[in-house]
């Protein structure tokens, strides 16, 4: 069945494998080695390497791995000179001798200070720059971030480069929401369930800092059709360390402690996160139903929520080496709580010369109940050759949640005309296996072929029944059998993939591969007949090339094709009618989407640590997984999962940093994009320009203190149907720490000239004409105490199982 697939796969990769040999030069010289950080003795990742002849000309360069390892080729033997520079430490450089006689260098380990300053006899340590640019991606350093005390996951994400995040924590990266998101590079069931709920109740202070990657290589799955989200956690430590949050403010309060330990060839580290949360909106909305053009009916809707969501969640983190080549590693992260939906509303139904025909009240008593768990274990092994390693990860998650409501209608004589009872429970489970093995072909490392196999098993039981009543008690509840079922649903995916990364001469890197998946889909009701079953093939390749114009310049330009299968959730037929005039529902027949990309980059930063990156990006979607929302006659919307038949995007990002002084300090980013939507056989055209920008500000006082602001504009934005209006969002930080006593004070203010963030949402078709303003409560003053104790938390990689390949699940 695989054999033709994978030997279409080796066709693409084996070229460049000939290609590598063909330059192989072995008498080249090699020069290997370490960069460290001078106090930590901490490795440092992504260090720039140079060196220079006697006439000062280039001779070599390289970046140093996460390991802090480097190595570079000469042609010649020769007196040179190493200069190596890092963001975040003073650059250095010393004498190098290549003898005639001796092959390999091997130079002793490297040290970088970081970079200080003097104010008022207390030596403070710089902080690592806001946002980097490393090889393949932008990375946001948010413990650098003040204003993220307190905060969650969802606020670092606001402000992480070409992201935008949304008031009910909805992620998107350039306009399009079908993007991954992992932490520590593993998948996370507690994503894949709702990553906007995740997100909420992940702590700020346990993330040191997001990588985003807008062009992902074949090693990735290729779910996730804008891009791959990775969220780094911190972790380990060299001796015991620990730290204990605090926050309150008017709408939510939080306890997130955290601990870490080392050992001997143990390590341990174990974070929770306690928080209770409260969600306040509303909405109105009109709707006016259409017949030929012509008006036949309007509703008018006035909803209003408030609700508390106390959740929890927490990790436990263990390692062990074996010997100084091995590492194994058990992670088992576990979350659990109560997301309710419950809402007020007041329905009026009348004719366009506004006489009323029907109005009545409602009541839903909501509740979002889940827990689940991921258990991980890894194995690390780095063979003989530097450079060469194997991995193998196994991880299962099993998860739960009832997601059941219940009804209440009555007129204006509080008379009863409607009750209902949806009950509905899913039992989750997943196991998934991976193996990835890094092989260098060539001594000095300048070419390397990576390769892996995985394989992902899911399991989804959705039982579900609606009862109703068509008066008030004693009447009878009564099955809808029409609307009841048991759901069951199977996902397998089997993947291996082959890249190839190349270190070219004069600083050109480029990295080709091909990453082959084949999907088994299968579901089935109680009902005879509805079993229904799919299989996919696809083949994805993916490409990028880079150029370092100099030290501070570099260009790439990339490409990828990416695809985003349905879940449970999308193809779940169980219709949510809590609303009886707007109905959600799933759709089983939908079909995975494709979407091939095209970007150019440029990327500049500067010794001082200005930083700026610019990209320009094309994308075309095939069968993309919409929302679509219709009418009949009596004016109810049903919105589902359809599969439209294509989408053209693009665009430009712009991010950029600088700090004009010592103390003061800005980063911005801008996204500028544009959407056409068309379908034929959905009878949908839509198209125009959206944007975002933010701007960071951060200005350190005497005394340990520093100030922030934030701020963010989001234009008009297109969608399917029509647009939602602009909004924005802005805060302002104050921190004053505390040295003596290690503990940190941060206030914070969101929105403080505004009640609420409002923005309306317009959605037309042929049948109807709807209107919605939306009011999020999120005027916040809110205050963090923050205490540290032991070492200072240092950063440990560990593999992590990475299941980007499934589509997520929207809140709201």
């Amino acid at each position: 069945m695989f054999r033709k697939p994978l030997g279409y796969l080796l066709w693409v990769v084996i070229p460049f494998t000939q290609g590598v040999f063909a330059q192989t030069n072995p008498g080249a010289y090699t020069v290997r080695g370490i960069v460290a950080d001078s106090v930590s003795r901490q490795p440092i990742p992504y260090a720039t390497i140079g060196i220079t002849d006697e006439q000062q000309t280039p001779a070599a360069s390289a970046y140093s791995g996460e390991n802090g390892t480097f190595k570079m080729s000469l042609q010649k033997a020769g007196r040179f000179k190493l200069i190596l520079s890092s963001v975040g430490y003073r650059p250095a450089s010393q004498p190098l001798l290549i003898d005639k006689e001796k092959m390999l260098i091997q130079l002793d380990t490297l040290f970088l200070a970081a970079t200080t300053v003097q104010l008022s006899g207390i030596q403070v340590i710089s902080q690592w720059q806001l946002v980097e640019q490393k090889p393949g991606m932008l990375v946001y350093n948010a413990e650098s971030d003040i204003s993220n005390r307190g905060g969650t996951a969802a606020d670092v994400l606001r402000k992480a480069p070409a992201l935008n995040v949304d008031p009910q924590g909805k992620v998107t990266m350039r306009g399009s929401g079908t993007l991954k998101i992992l932490v520590d590079g593993k998948y996370s069931g507690q994503m894949a369930r709702s990553p906007a709920d995740a997100l909420n109740m992940m702590p700020a202070n346990i993330i040191r800092s997001v990588e985003i990657i807008t062009s992902p290589s074949a090693r990735y799955d290729a779910e996730g059709a804008a891009g791959v989200i990775n969220i780094i956690t911190k972790k380990g430590s060299k001796s015991f360390s620990g730290n204990l949050e605090v926050m309150a403010s008017n709408w939510e309060q939080a306890f997130n402690p955290r601990i870490s330990l080392s050992r001997n060839r143990w390590n341990m580290s174990l974070h929770g996160h306690l928080h209770r949360a409260q969600d306040k909106s509303s909405a109105e909305m009109e709707r006016t139903v259409l017949n030929n053009g012509q008006p036949t009916m309007v509703i008018r809707q006035e909803t209003r929520k408030n609700n508390i969501m106390p959740h929890s969640s927490g990790e436990l983190s263990l390692g062990f080496l074996p010997d100084s080549l091995s590492e194994i590693s058990l992670t088992v992260n576990g979350w659990l709580g109560n997301w309710p939906d419950a809402s007020q509303q007041h329905t009026v139904i009348s004719l366009p010369d506004g006489t009323i025909t029907d109005q009545y009240q409602q009541r839903v008593g909501s509740k979002e109940k889940f827990a689940g768990t991921d258990i991980a274990l890894g194995y690390t092994r780095r063979l003989k050759r530097d450079g060469q390693e194997i991995t193998l990860l196994a991880q299962f998650s099993p998860s739960k949640e009832n997601t059941s409501y219940n009804s209440h209608q009555w007129t204006g004589d509080d008379k009863t005309r409607y009750r209902e009872d949806n009950v509905n429970r899913t039992l989750n489970r997943e196991w998934t296996f991976q193996a990835d093995y890094t092989h260098p072909l060539t001594a000095d490392g300048r070419y390397t072929l990576q390769g892996g196999l995985k394989s992902i098993f899911r399991h989804a039981d959705k039982r579900y029944q609606v009862w109703s009543a068509d008066g008030p008690p004693p009447a009878d509840m009564v099955l809808q059998a029409d609307r009841s079922d048991n759901f069951i649903y199977s996902q397998d995916v089997l993947a291996g993939y082959l890249l190839m990364k190349m270190k070219l001469p004069r600083g050109w890197n480029a990295e080709a591969g091909s990453r082959l998946e084949s999907t088994h889909i299968k579901g089935h009701f109680n009902a005879p007949g509805s079993a229904f079953s799919n299989n996919f093939l696809n083949l994805v390749p993916t490409a990028n090339i880079s150029k370092k114009l100099d030290e501070a310049q570099t260009i790439t330009l990339s490409y990828t094709q990416r695809l985003t299968r349905p879940y449970i959730w999308d193809l779940n037929p169980n219709a949510n009618a809590s609303d009886p005039r707007n109905i959600t529902v799933g759709n089983p027949t939908l079909r995975p989407e494709t979407m091939h990309q095209g970007e150019l980059s440029y990327g500049w930063t500067s010794p001082a640590g200005t930083f700026i990156n610019a990209a320009a990006f094309l994308k075309k979607t095939n069968n993309t997984i919409i929302d679509l929302t219709t009418t009949n006659a009596a004016g109810i919307a049903t919105t589902r999962k359809e599969n439209l038949a294509g989408n053209v995007q693009y665009g430009l990002n712009l991010s950029g940093a600088v700090s004009p002084t010592a103390n003061w300090s800005f980063n911005s980013n801008v996204n500028i994009n544009h959407l056409n939507f068309e379908s034929d056989a959905l009878m949908v055209v839509n198209t125009g320009w959206a944007a975002d920008f933010n701007l960071n500000a951060l200005y350190k006082l005497p005394g340990a203190v520093s100030l922030q602001a934030f701020g963010e504009y989001d234009t008009r934005i297109v969608t399917l149907q029509g647009h939602k209006t602009p909004r924005f969002y802005y805060s302002f930080s104050a921190k004053k720490e505390l040295k003596a006593t290690r503990m940190t004070v941060t206030l914070a203010a969101i929105n403080p000239f505004n009640q609420t963030i409002r923005q309306k949402e317009y959605i037309h078709a042929a049948s109807f004409r709807t209107g919605i303003l939306n009011r999020y409560y999120n005027q916040a003053l809110k205050v963090t105490l923050n205490w540290e104790f032991g070492s200072m938390f240092e950063q440990r990689g560990r593999k992590k199982i990475s299941n980007d390949d499934v589509r997520e699940q929207s809140k709201g």
